[in-house]
């Protein structure tokens, strides 16, 4: 086990996922999610907003489902056609009968997400603290994949799992157990804590007064203060990374397939557009600004993977009809933060 945990030891939620992952919207009727269950042959579903933000998951357990035991024999035939010839639970059917009832009711919210950067160990803990079978995996807030239990024993122990062998919770927590063990041993000890605060000299022998709680709430501050400014170096550090790596980077072939696949997902959806790419406002060599303004010349600004997307939108998609618009999504501390660019259809 302790060659497992080396193994997996810098591995994180991208080396694991399932990328292609199909989603519903808030809107989408209980109907149209449990359809696309069926023909997926899954238990649940992501839920997201326009842009690709988790809202929730639905899944089987959030079908209220009705005590009816009489069904048309033509609509269980025809939902029988929907899955491929496997037996259909009643679940199924009662879903299918509420024409008006959307994934809004009936999703499981909010939805338990990690970054694409979330080592495998910690995923494995909270699927086993929330006994949850999914969960849902962002980058820059927006869903890029989905890892579930069997995703986790495939890549844990991909010779231990026999083909027909169920994916159960207890399957799972152990495994996850035995990961955090062997982990364990592998890291240093936890140092000490730091000692409290001396009391004044001037102080009784055991005394508490005003002046040494002061000391402890200003250590406190400091302390918070110090945390602050240690993950405010951290999250620039990976930002600045990030946008070495973007400036060498290409939208591939792959991402276009996938992004013309989730447009076609959005219309039926009834969206007009849907969220291209998102990089940090530093990929552009304005810091983002005209996009901000906006600035018709903004393109001009587009570095790196942003600028190879913009010449395979010019290319490709502007003559097939589709426009292309820019924001910044996100202010920290007042300046711009990430940056998006959509594909839009149908204005």
């Amino acid at each position: 086990m302790l060659d497992i945990a080396r193994s997996i030891e810098r591995k994180c939620a991208s080396d694991v996922m399932t990328s292609r992952v199909v989603t519903v919207g808030p809107d989408d009727t209980a109907r149209a999610a449990a359809e696309a269950m069926l023909r997926l042959h899954v238990s649940g579903l992501p839920v997201v907003d326009g842009e690709g933000r988790p809202l929730g998951v639905v899944s089987e357990s959030d079908f209220r489902f009705s005590d009816a035991t009489t069904r048309e024999r033509q609509r269980e035939a025809w939902v029988a056609v929907l899955a491929g010839g496997q037996d259909i639970a009643a679940n199924y059917l009662d879903a299918l009968e509420r024409e008006g009832e959307t994934v809004r009711q009936i999703m499981s919210k909010p939805a338990l997400c990690v970054d694409q950067d979330a080592p495998i160990a910690g995923v494995a803990d909270l699927m086993t603290q929330h006994r949850v079978k999914r969960i849902l995996v962002t980058r820059l807030g927006a869903v890029v994949g989905v890892i579930t239990r069997a995703d986790l024993l495939r890549f844990f122990a991909p010779g231990e799992r026999k083909p027909a062998m169920p994916v159960t919770s207890e399957a799972v927590e152990a495994l996850g157990e035995d990961i955090r063990i062997a982990l364990a041993k592998l890291r240093p000890a936890a140092p000490p804590p730091p000692p409290a605060p001396a009391l004044p000299a001037e102080a009784p022998q055991g005394a508490v007064t005003a002046a040494s709680l002061k000391e402890m709430v200003n250590a406190f501050e400091r302390d918070k203060a110090q945390m602050r400014d240690e993950a405010s170096r951290q999250a620039h550090k990976k930002r600045n990374e990030l946008v070495r790596e973007l400036l060498a980077a290409r939208f591939t072939e792959t991402e276009f397939v996938n992004l013309v696949s989730f447009a076609s997902e959005a219309a039926r959806r009834g969206e007009s557009g849907v969220a291209a790419l998102t990089f940090p406002a530093a990929l552009c060599t304005d810091g983002g600004r005209a996009i901000n303004q906006p600035d018709p010349d903004w393109p001009a600004t587009l570095r790196g993977k942003a600028a190879d997307f913009f010449l395979r939108w010019d290319k490709q998609l502007r003559p097939l009809g589709f426009a292309l618009s820019a924001r910044i999504v996100s202010f920290p501390d007042g300046f711009p933060g990430d940056a998006e660019l959509s594909l839009v259809w149908g204005r």
